[in-house]
């Protein structure tokens, strides 16, 4: 037999004792088998996915746009009336997206996103009585959404809708029956800072901009009946981003019927920053832009009458190519300062008629029988050494070769100070009253979702 050795011996005693007697655990044993449980547990924990918050759905408490309950995104495949409260907080999702072509009408409602708030492709659509509001993407690249987009418009009536920090309001391409009546009306809308100033993805500013308008057609040819009236569009600089408040890229009526731009007030459009910008493009009214030299598709037969712009940096009204368009009866005023009191040094000029696209020959032939006359102007711009002058119209373009008129504009009376353009808003105001027009959403917007 073989000899064990004690100490072996007693080592095998021993675990076999440990291994069948009962557990006995002291305090220091608990302490150690918790800290290793515990750590168990923080390891087990870290591995579990946490349910985290969007910050993009963060809206601060002092947002304007809080107050009614808002739905999820809506989508509308069938026509009828559409009234509710809707929000989207992904920037690549509209809060509305309509998708029909039946006629649809939406109003009395309250509508909220990081992006597009109201997008529509071949739509025929009734916008009323809806408060827009954009609020700040926290997107890097990105800046606040249209109030409006649509993409190949079959029937459009916006009327009495208020906007707030949105990018305005865009119709690219017309596909409607002009036969039947259809076309595009914009009426008695109030917008507020139209914004197309970047951010990065925090939300700060980045101090550069996308071209955005508080209204603009692109390519909306030949369509009668196009009416952009009784508008109210006041940006602050600071808070907004606008190119042209009003433009039409290519687009334009006919000879019978032209687009009527009329009546509207235009207050403000600056550079992302006012003070320290080097360049600035943008002002109140654009006609006549793009590229096209081809009849059918430049811009023209457009009258522009009994508007009131105020301080719109680069220029009030802009004649930049185009044909037979009018241009009348408008009051058009800055006192070459920012409503703070500072030199605004991006203030230029009154109206101006330049062919500015044009290359010989080839694009003189598209520019012609465009008049501007009997508008009231007075255009405030400071020198380099801070002396006042006015610049109220530049027309090289103005040709009478070319069936171009320039006549009959008269200088503002009294030298513009920020007193006179104040005034001017006293002045909208009482117009208003006098035509009992409304302007923006009257009433109180409706709170509950309803669907036909």
């Amino acid at each position: 037999m073989k000899a064990i050795n004690n100490h072996e011996e007693r080592s095998v005693t021993e675990n076999a004792r440990a291994a069948h007697a009962p557990a006995r655990a002291t305090g220091r044993t608990l302490f150690r088998a918790g800290f290793l449980l515990g750590t168990l547990t923080l390891a087990l924990t870290a591995c579990v996915p946490t349910q985290m918050t969007d910050p993009r759905t963060i809206v601060p408490d002092n947002d304007p746009s809080v107050g009614p309950i808002y739905s999820g995104p809506l989508v509308i495949t069938r026509g009828g009336t559409y009234q509710g409260n809707w929000q989207s907080f992904d920037p690549a999702v509209p809060a509305v997206m309509v998708r029909t072509r039946e006629p649809v009408i939406i109003e009395n409602s309250v509508v909220r996103g990081r992006g597009d708030l109201i997008r529509g492709e071949e739509a025929d659509l009734t916008l009323r009585n809806t408060t827009g509001y954009g609020l700040n993407p926290l997107t890097g690249g990105a800046f606040p959404g249209r109030f409006l987009s649509v993409y190949r418009a079959v029937n459009l009536v916006v009327e009495n809708n208020t906007l707030r920090g949105t990018s305005g309001m865009y119709v690219n391409l017309f596909v409607g029956d002009s036969a039947a009546g259809q076309t595009l009306k914009f009426l008695r809308n109030r917008v507020s800072n139209v914004d197309g100033r970047y951010v990065t993805q925090m939300g700060k500013l980045t101090g550069k901009r996308y071209y955005v308008q508080a209204i603009q057609l692109n390519a909306v040819n030949r369509v009668p009946g196009i009416e952009i009236a009784w508008n109210e569009i006041i940006n602050a600089p600071g808070q907004s981003a606008v190119e042209e408040n009003i433009s039409m890229y290519e687009s334009g009526g006919t000879a019978a019927s032209p687009v009527q731009i009329h009546d509207n007030y235009i207050d403000g459009a600056y550079a992302v920053r006012p003070l320290d910008d080097r360049e600035y493009s943008g002002g109140g009214i654009m006609l006549g832009d793009g590229l096209q030299t081809d009849m059918n598709v430049v811009g023209g037969y457009v009258d522009v009458y009994n508007n009131q712009i105020l301080r719109t940096s680069n220029q009030g009204i802009a004649v930049a190519g185009g044909h037979n368009q009018r241009v009348y009866g408008n009051r058009i005023i800055s006192s070459g300062r920012l409503p703070g009191g500072e030199i605004n040094p991006h203030a230029n000029v009154g109206i101006y008629v330049w062919n500015s696209q044009a290359r010989g020959a080839q694009g003189s032939a598209t520019f012609f029988n465009n008049s501007v006359q009997n508008n009231l102007i007075g255009w405030t711009r400071f020198d380099s050494r801070g002396q006042v002058y006015y610049n109220n119209l530049w027309a090289p373009s103005c040709l009478a070769a070319s069936g171009n008129i320039c006549k009959d504009n008269q200088d503002w009376p009294v030298p513009i100070s920020q007193e006179v353009e104040r005034q001017e808003l006293t002045l909208w105001q009482k117009k208003l009253r006098d035509a009992n027009i409304v302007v923006g959403v009257a009433g109180t917007p409706k709170t509950a979702t309803t669907r036909p």
